[in-house]
This record gives structure tokens, C-alpha cells and sequence, in this order.
């Protein structure tokens, strides 16, 4: 039998209740982790898990109000080919309480989706180089840089615990259907 793993709070379905998970700062974490914090952990884990195609996922995407993210930036060879962007890789990792900083004013603009905006795509401009910090669930704190990509996923993972979603960073009318982007990724 299969565990029950939360759904996605999605902004722009008109069925989807608590969306305002989305748009509200997510609440710090405090050390030590709670035993409600760490199931919750558990749960936002299996659901990243699940996916086939994930960089990231936070914890309000699930409808969890807390600052928590899972990142992956594992080496995938036909991704590279794709992406010569992606430089820097990570394994999965659960962080707490992330924040980062731009260490240039250098931007990229490259497509973004989520799985908390159904279907929808926009190209967004985001810092290539940034340095972060977080914590881990046994209270570490960790420090990096990160390029190109993976940047990015930070960028947009720490968005969602800040209530920002990539719609929110392009008009309106650069927002187009996934299979809209699709074809145009793919030259059609």
C-alpha cells in the first residue's frame, strides 16, 4: 500500500484551496527540529522523490508554510548537452532557513515551469552567480557558490519560501502554455 504524500498546491487552479500558502513568507524554522517539522521533512522528501523531472521543491508548493527546500543538481550528461549552463552540480539536499545572495549583476534569461503553476512557462531573468547559505536538518550550517543552473534552481526554490512564483517576475503577456514553450524550445 501506498503513503498518502501531500498534493501540490497549485495558484492558478480556481479548486485548489490553500493557496495563499504561495504568496505568504514561509515561516523560519527553530532548531532543534520538532517531530512535526521532521514528518514534514519526510513527506516533502518522498514527494520530490516521486518526480521524474525535479530540481526542486518547497515546502509551500506542499502546503507547508516553512522554509524548507529539497535540491538535486546530480551530473546528467544529456542534460549538460542541453544546458551549457549547468556547471555546477549538488545531490539532493534538504536545507533550512536558505537565503542567497547575487555575487555579480550578470542575469540569464532561460525557461522556468512549476509544478505550482499548471502548465504555464515564461522565460525569467535570474542572477548566474550567487553565494548561499542554509542549514541542514541536524543543524549545520553550510555555505557555497553556485553557477549558471543550479543558481537558478536555488533562485527559484528560495522564491517559493519568500511567497514568489516565476510569474511573478515577467509581464503577463510573456506567460504562455507549457506546450507553447515546449515548441519553441524545440524550434517549431
Amino acid at each position: 500500500m501506498f503513503e498518502q504524500l501531500p498534493v501540490y498546491v497549485v495558484i492558478n487552479d480556481p479548486a485548489c484551496p490553500n493557496k495563499e500558502v504561495l504568496t505568504t513568507p514561509a515561516e523560519e524554522v527553530t532548531f532543534p527540529l520538532d517531530a512535526k517539522t521532521r514528518e514534514m521533512m519526510r513527506l516533502l522528501e518522498a514527494k520530490f522523490d516521486q518526480e521524474d523531472n525535479c530540481a526542486g521543491l518547497a515546502a509551500p508548493q506542499v502546503g507547508y508554510n516553512k522554509r524548507i527546500l529539497v535540491l538535486e543538481a546530480e551530473e546528467d550528461e544529456e542534460l549538460q548537452k542541453r544546458r551549457p549552463d549547468f556547471t555546477d552540480t549538488l545531490p539532493k539536499t534538504i536545507w533550512i532557513n536558505p537565503s542567497w545572495t547575487p555575487l555579480s549583476e550578470e542575469k540569464f534569461i532561460d525557461w522556468e515551469a512549476c509544478f505550482s503553476v499548471k502548465d504555464l512557462a515564461a522565460r525569467v531573468a535570474r542572477f548566474t552567480e550567487i553565494s548561499y547559505e542554509a542549514w541542514t536538518p541536524e543543524g549545520k550550517k553550510i555555505t557555497g557558490k553556485a553557477h549558471g543552473l543550479l543558481a537558478r534552481i536555488i533562485q527559484h526554490e528560495t522564491d517559493h519560501l519568500n511567497g514568489t512564483l516565476f510569474i511573478d517576475h515577467v509581464p503577463e503577456d510573456e506567460v504562455m502554455t507549457l506546450e507553447e514553450a515546449r515548441k519553441i524550445i524545440r524550434g517549431e
